[in-house]
């Protein structure tokens, strides 16, 4: 399972791809260091996931976010607003690598938390035009933004995009942004299980997987979990 490495910190964190059976789905996660942070909570609609907070504060745009969008024929998922931004756009501009270029991280220095997004267009099983990014301070230059990503014309069986807010620990926070390809040599049903378990107890939050052979969020059958 290389979804999350042995990584203490990974913040927020999503792939997307398909499973060992080639069902397509997508799955996202959060950890939380702060009392703020652990006070959220995943809540699906047909055409979307929100994260909401369920500690009756104010409402951040950091922390509360529409998390996933979906079409007919596609989805959007990602760590922040950029998720309902792109989604308005998509129309103008459906070409998310493109689209991301026009991001940058989020406002919340020192640490300058990457924006991650990744998105793919959706046919029976089959996940094309698959598209994994961050928009994240330059490591050498942080006053600037990259743009890593990467792109695949098409996602085979047992196979997932995936990235990471973070990779350091809760005293040591490092940016990570930076998608990579992995193995998925498990079924869908599966991979929030392995998630939830590879997180640290204390900074979990939660996690959802999706499959996207569903013509919504509500249809789909759920894997979800959520600290008590």
């Amino acid at each position: 399972m290389n979804l999350i490495e042995s990584v203490e910190y990974p913040g927020r964190g999503l792939a997307i791809g398909r499973d060992v059976n080639g069902v397509p789905f997508f799955t996202y996660w959060l950890t939380g260091r702060s009392p703020a942070s652990q006070s959220r909570e995943l809540v699906v609609h047909d055409r979307e996931i929100i994260v909401r907070d369920t500690s009756g504060g104010p409402v951040d745009d950091l922390r509360h976010y529409t998390a996933a969008t979906r079409g007919d024929d596609w989805v959007i998922v990602g760590n922040g607003t950029q998720v309902s931004e792109l989604t308005a756009a998509r129309d103008q501009q459906p070409d998310l690598q493109l689209a991301l270029r026009r991001l940058t991280y989020e406002p919340d220095p020192p640490i300058r938390t990457p924006r991650i997004t990744a998105g793919a267009t959706i046919t029976g099983n089959e996940l094309t035009d698959a598209v994994i990014g961050s928009a994240r301070a330059y490591d050498d230059a942080p006053e600037l933004t990259e743009h890593p990503s990467l792109y695949a014309a098409r996602i085979a069986p047992a196979t997932a995009v995936t990235t990471t807010t973070y990779s350091g620990t809760t005293d040591h926070v490092i940016t990570n942004g930076r998608p990579e390809t992995i193995a998925i040599p498990f079924t869908w049903s599966e991979s929030t299980d392995l998630i939830w378990r590879a997180l640290q107890p204390a900074l979990r939050v939660a996690a959802i997987t999706v499959r996207l052979n569903e013509p919504t969020f509500t249809d789909a059958v759920l894997q979800t979990r959520a600290s008590a």
